[in-house]
């Protein structure tokens, strides 16, 4: 699937400090945590690993992804979102 052209993590990345800063004593522990998790997911930060073509020998970098499922929310849309599309019917149709 293509990246889209603007994903949670460049807004994010964009404007999440002033937010944080602006909302300070407002935020919980765990909303940090996957804001943080969500800005660095599949990217350098988390580290990562070369893939390489066996027939042409291309390479590139694959970044590893946050994981984050923080309590079953399935919070980040780049690596959980999948799960979170499966994991919406399940609930609505429990109830």
């Amino acid at each position: 699937m293509p990246r889209p052209p603007l994903e949670v993590a460049d807004i994010f990345k964009a404007h999440g400090s002033a937010w944080r800063t602006a909302n300070k004593g407002h935020i919980s522990l765990g909303q940090l945590k996957v804001m943080s998790a969500i800005e660095s997911c599949r990217t350098a930060a988390l580290g990562g690993h070369v893939e390489a073509c066996e027939d042409c020998r291309h390479t590139q970098i694959a970044y590893n992804s946050c994981r984050n499922p923080l309590r079953e929310r399935r919070n980040c849309p780049r690596c959980q979102g999948q799960a979170a599309r499966n994991w919406t019917p399940r609930i609505t149709d429990d109830r």
